[in-house]
């Protein structure tokens, strides 16, 4: 069950992967494609949920923000700085996590835990100092935003009255509003190859959502989840090199390794763990 669940986290992450590739082919406005992709998601997990009505607790539309200031904040950082910083810094994430259950929720993090983070941070740390230029510092600050939001996604499906994929669902409907503004953005035009991207964004981040909700219905862990979550930075850049040549730089490719070599080792460890508990 547990190998299940974690796979399940895995897959989601695989899946939002492609974000950072998919968004550089696609010339328009950060926020009208953050609407775009969220309204093809919004559509298929209303179909998935059996159900186009927002369930109405204060836990799923915590969830729902969290989605919501994440896609917004992620598609903005891409246009801001380079697609590995973007989601390299977005996953600062596990640090927020475990600083909110030890000061919200007075759980003590394991060595296990704490150890990961200090060894993801670091390679996080390395990521950023690849980046830090003046024209890049805006991408930057907005990464980081995402983190904290992100961080939001994770603990709010953690609640009894939230269920993740309501809370997917809710998020990316109030983000397909940012579609509208379609008509209007001066980077839009008549090419198919846009609007296909976009669809493959949305198709992504459904996928990405079903997983994510199936995972942490079966007990994952926030912390766990957060961490081994970190795969997704170590692809994302990677797509982007294979598919259009963005060359990383050196620190952010040594900062990768660290990331996706803490995250197999945590995953490792923590399994016998879980299995105690």
């Amino acid at each position: 069950m547990k190998r299940l669940s974690t796979g399940c986290i895995l897959l989601a992450c695989v899946c939002w992967s492609f974000s950072g590739l998919l968004t550089r082919l696609i010339p328009w406005n950060a926020l009208t494609i953050a609407g775009a992709r969220a309204l093809v998601a919004a559509a298929f997990l209303g179909l998935a949920r059996r159900d186009f009505r927002p369930a109405n607790t204060f836990g799923n539309w915590l969830g729902a923000f969290g989605v919501m200031a994440t896609s917004v904040l992620f598609i903005l950082a891409n246009k801001y700085t380079s697609a590995a910083n973007a989601i390299v810094l977005q996953y600062a994430m596990p640090v927020v996590v475990i600083l909110f259950e030890a000061v919200v929720r007075k759980k003590r993090p394991s060595k296990l835990d704490a150890v990961g983070v200090v060894v993801i941070l670091a390679g996080v740390v390395l990521c950023f100092l690849e980046g830090l230029t003046p024209e890049g510092m805006l991408g930057n600050a907005l990464a980081l935003g995402a983190a904290f939001t992100f961080a939001i996604v994770y603990l709010a499906a953690r609640r009894p009255d939230c269920d993740a994929l309501s809370y997917s669902y809710q998020g990316n409907l109030a983000t397909a509003v940012l579609a509208l503004y379609l008509p209007f953005d001066p980077g839009a035009s008549a090419e198919a190859t846009p609007f296909l991207a976009a669809l493959g964004m949305g198709v992504a981040l459904t996928l990405g959502y079903l997983f994510f909700s199936l995972g942490m219905k079966r007990g994952v862990p926030p912390v766990t989840a957060a961490i081994v979550s970190n795969i997704e930075p170590i692809l994302n850049p990677t797509w982007c090199f294979l598919f259009l040549g963005e060359f990383p730089g050196v620190l952010s490719i040594v900062g990768a390794l660290i990331v996706l070599t803490a995250v197999t080792a945590y995953t490792i460890l923590s399994l016998p763990r879980a299995s105690r508990s």
